[in-house]
């Protein structure tokens, strides 16, 4: 270990040295008189200092930039989708036909086999996303059990909302999953 001590102009002392061997290098510039760093470094420590909460401020003040995408869905399409939810999660999927789109007088195909089908979660992976005005689309994972051979499969289910009447009534334009 060893050290260089260089004396400045009003009492101040540049030390530098290495310590042990192979030590990390250190340069201090202290008071001769009190062996202390003189006063004009406090700013140096007063930002060291405060540079984790101004960091957490700025990440906070970016954070609230941020806009919410739920802020504008429709309130009626809000209550169509958890209608629709509740209907695949308890099991009356004969039903999930009824929220499809469907021309006067056409009269909705049922899928077969699906009293063998149990619902064992539903997830949104993709989060309600507006795709035009009075078109919004959402992702959702869909898992479920073949009851009578105890298979479990998942269907990734691209749902497609529509709205022809200024989102008074929504319509799924998308086929409902295919419970296979």
């Amino acid at each position: 270990m060893w050290a260089v001590a260089t004396s400045l102009a009003g009492g101040l002392r540049i030390i530098a040295g290495q310590g042990g061997k192979g030590g990390t290098w250190r340069c201090s510039l202290i008071h001769r008189d009190s062996g202390r760093a003189p006063y004009y470094h406090a700013p140096m420590n007063i930002l060291n200092r405060w540079r984790l909460p101004l960091c957490l401020l700025l990440i906070l003040g970016l954070a609230a930039c941020v806009t919410n995408p739920f802020a504008e869905v429709p309130e009626r399409l809000t209550m169509q989708l958890r209608k629709f939810e509740s209907v695949v999660r308890w099991g009356a999927l004969q039903k999930m036909s009824l929220f499809e789109k469907h021309a006067e007088g056409e009269v909705p195909t049922m899928q077969e086999g699906l009293e063998n089908v149990r619902v064992t979660g539903y997830e949104l992976a993709n989060p309600l996303t507006k795709i035009e005005p009075l078109r919004w689309g959402q992702t959702v994972v869909i898992d479920y059990v073949l009851t009578d051979r105890q298979v479990v499969r998942q269907i990734i289910d691209h749902q497609i909302w529509e709205s022809d009447d200024d989102g008074v009534t929504w319509y799924r334009t998308t086929p409902v999953p295919q419970f296979r």
